[in-house]
């Protein structure tokens, strides 16, 4: 079976770092089986506008990558999110558990009270037991 061509608008990276790799984005075709396979790629590129296709890529070569701004933005919002999350979460795990240690101690004291009437009821019963005799 043969792949066949298509065409595909996709924005290539215009910027290369100096010793580092660089990636032309593509669509690429592949067989789904796990035999071996030779593949020859004719590349043509189509600039933004433009009605022609070119063999030929301008590149720019720096010594070191230019960050795109969004990207630093991104990473920034990424770093405060987890901080205010993590403050967040820190404060909802004190509030639940000061809840959680004051419905323990009122129950605690329900229980006591409790005991303190149920013992004094059998001090009165006994003690009406023992007038009887």
């Amino acid at each position: 079976s043969s792949c066949w061509a298509g065409c595909v608008e996709v924005d290539s990276h215009t910027e290369a770092v100096f010793g580092m790799t660089f990636k032309i984005l593509c669509i690429s075709c592949k067989k789904r089986s796990e035999t071996s396979a030779e593949a020859y790629t004719e590349w043509y590129f189509r600039e933004k506008g433009t009605e022609t296709f070119t063999r030929t890529i301008h590149v720019e070569v720096v010594d070191k990558e230019n960050r795109d701004m969004a990207s630093i933005v991104s990473e920034i919002m990424m770093y405060v999110l987890i901080v205010v999350l993590t403050i967040w979460l820190v404060a909802e795990m004190i509030y639940c558990y000061k809840k959680i240690a004051a419905a323990t101690e009122a129950a605690a004291q329900e229980n006591a009270s409790e005991y303190l009437a149920i013992t004094s009821e059998s001090k009165e019963n006994c003690a009406g037991v023992q007038v009887a005799e």
